[in-house]
Order: structure tokens, then sequence, then C-alpha cells
């Protein structure tokens, strides 16, 4: 392949990773949009308007939770794709499904947090981002099988179960709180805990890193495309 052919590719993969990155970052901006400011009355009491900000609590919460599960996304998406050297139309309509999820996120996060007491508004929210997390690990599976072709690196056994097992940590985790909310009793609000689940993301990612390693042992080293054109 001429290194004129070479050049092509490599401006194709970064216009998918270009867009991939402006989808996310309107998705990140939508989750604050999302969140109206209280509308200020003459005469009101510090008081009223402390009132005011508390009652946004849930929404807050929402926004916080659904701000670090894509910033866990990007930063996922950022690293499966420096593997890439080579890009097919399967890979292509697989980053297509896996940005849907994400830019439909901003709107389960605002009907969830605008509702959080019922059941239905809790499970679009976790099957939204458990969605997610499965495309992002079918992602990572396609780039995994197809290394050699599109993708350089993953060549170590351990590194490829760590990927796997990282990717899947979030869906799983969503998915759990879901089931928890749909077994646990209604009265009392003991089903209430459920909404604590995604709580468990960041020590479930340390006791995995333990057990697979110190996680800089396991950096990934792909070759850039750029470094092999020269060569």
């Amino acid at each position: 392949m001429s290194e004129h052919q070479d050049l092509k590719k490599e401006f194709q993969i970064e216009r998918m990773i270009l867009f991939t990155d402006a989808v996310f970052a309107i998705a990140i901006t939508l989750l604050i949009i999302e969140i109206k400011a209280p509308e200020i009355h003459h005469g009101m009491t510090n008081t009223e308007m402390l009132a005011q900000l508390l009652a946004l609590t849930p929404k807050f919460i929402g926004f916080i939770i659904s701000f670090f599960v894509i910033a866990i996304y990007w930063r996922s998406h950022h690293r499966m794709f420096s593997f890439i050297k080579d890009y097919d139309d399967r890979l292509i309509w697989l980053n297509f499904i896996f940005l849907f999820s994400i830019i439909l996120m901003p709107f389960s996060s605002a009907y969830y947090s605008d509702n959080t007491p019922f059941a239905l508004p809790f499970w679009f929210y976790s099957l939204n981002i458990a969605f997610t997390g499965l495309i992002n690990y079918a992602v990572l599976s396609y780039i995994i099988k197809h290394r050699g072709r599109i993708s350089n690196g993953f060549n170590d056994v351990k590194v490829r179960q760590l990927a796997r097992w990282r990717t899947l940590i979030v869906p799983a985790i969503f998915l759990f709180g879901a089931i928890m909310d749909y077994i646990l009793p209604k009265n009392h609000g003991i089903n209430m805990l459920s909404r604590f689940t995604p709580m468990l993301i960041w020590p479930a990612i340390t006791i995995l890193n333990k057990f697979f390693g110190r996680v800089h042992d396991l950096e990934y080293h792909p070759q850039t495309t750029r470094t092999r054109n020269k060569k």
C-alpha cells in the first residue's frame, strides 16, 4: 500500500474519532442543559431560594452520575481506538450504534432524575447505560478479533481479559441495579437502595485491577499508523 493510501486511511480514521468526540461533547453538555435554573421572584428569602436549589438535588445527582458514566465510556473509546489502524463498514456501524446510545443518555438521565421514586424511569435509564456498555463491549470484541487487520496490539491474553472485564463492569452494575429495584419490596422504600448501585463502579474497577495486576503494567503499546508509515 502506498504512502498516499496510508495517509488517506489515517485521515478517515481521524474523522471517525473526531466525529465521535463531537457527539460525546454534545451529550455531556446536554446533561446540564436539562437542569433548568429556578426562577427567583422579588421578595423571596434566602431560605426559599435554598429550598429551590435543594429541590433540584435529584437532577444534580442524575447529572453527576451520567457525567462520569459518559466520561468512563469516552475514556474506553479513546483507549480502544488508539489501536485502530484500519476500518470497515461493520466497525463504522458499531460505532454509530454506540453513539446512538450515548446521545440518548441526556434524555434517559432527565427522565429518571425527574421521576426518581418510580421504577420505569430507573429501568429505562439503567437499560440505556447497560446497552451502551454492551455495544462498547461489541466494539472491543470486534477490534480484538480482527487484530492484525484493523488493529494493532492486544497480543497479551491478560490485557485482552482485563479490557473485556473492565468494559463489562458498568453495564453489569446498572443491570444489577434494575434487577434489585424489581426484586426488592416497595414498602418503606426498600427498593430505593437500588439507586445507589452506581457507587459500586469504582470499587469494582479497583478490585479488578488488583486481580489482574497494576494497571500501568498492562498498558497498551499499539503501533501508530504514522510510525508504520515512516518505516
